[in-house]
């Protein structure tokens, strides 16, 4: 039990954080579950692992952010790694832009992202890093991985808020990887189409070669191997979850 690596969840999203607590779970790490409404904590409660511990508080300050992953440690004497889902925003086109509302959303989007980096990384400093696969696949102090909409890498009309958003959570993904990078920790990012995009925008599924968004345990897989020792090479990588999207030209028949 002392061995088993402990990984926060921030944030659930819609479907893809029940699935990533799931998987990690499967992994064999302790799960902390965080987001902050309350009704949605209430409903992971049914499909996350009954030893999941669920954290109810908000996640873009310097004060809730170090009372989840102090729950963390509480319950499992300590934390290794964070996945984050930040709070997508709500369709808006650019002919509709409301300053006050945009200064909001990218202020909390970007403070959100740039503190859970630092605020984890206070965390884990004093910690003793898990035990290692090999001596050349060194065990990292800790990991952090953003889970993003495909609206980071490209946008689409009438998601302006949204766009700006992600693509900004992207960059503090990039400086963070590098500031990280000599504490021994690794961050990364996973673009993904995810399914609610493609039920409201269908010509969407034009764009994608393989014909589908990404499943949520599609997600889950992928973040789990970013969080993992066998990726401990990379650190400040976006991985793509897109279906082909972003290598093609045009628009399928």
């Amino acid at each position: 039990m002392a061995d088993m690596p402990v990984t926060a969840i921030l944030g659930l999203g819609h479907e893809v954080g029940d699935a990533v607590a799931r998987r990690f779970h499967e992994l064999g790490h302790h799960i902390v579950a965080a987001d902050p409404n309350a009704n949605r904590l209430a409903k992971a409660r049914d499909s996350v692992p009954d030893e999941a511990v669920f954290h109810h508080g908000d996640l873009h300050t310097r004060l809730g952010l170090r009372n989840c992953f102090a729950s963390a440690a509480e319950s499992f004497g300590r934390i290794d790694n964070a996945v984050i889902i930040p709070l997508i925003e709500e369709p808006d086109a650019l002919l509709e832009f409301v300053p006050e509302h945009f200064d909001k959303a990218i202020t909390k989007a970007l403070r959100g992202a740039a503190l859970g980096m630092r605020v984890f990384a206070e965390r884990i400093a004093t910690q003793d890093s898990l035990p290692g696969s090999s001596p050349e696949r060194q065990r990292q102090k800790g990991t952090i991985t953003f889970i993003l909409s495909y609206s980071a890498v490209g946008a689409m009309p009438g998601y302006f808020t949204e766009s700006v958003t992600q693509s900004a959570i992207l960059g503090a993904m990039r400086a963070g990887a590098v500031d990280l990078a000599e504490h021994g920790i690794r961050v990364n990012a996973i673009v993904a189409v995810r399914p609610r995009a493609e039920r409201s925008e269908t010509w969407l599924v034009k764009r994608t070669p393989l014909g589908r968004a990404a499943l949520a345990d599609e997600i889950a897989d992928a973040a789990g191997f970013l969080s993992s020792p066998q990726a401990a090479i990379i650190t400040g990588a976006t991985l793509k979850l897109d279906g082909g999207r972003s290598v093609l030209s045009g628009v399928l028949d």
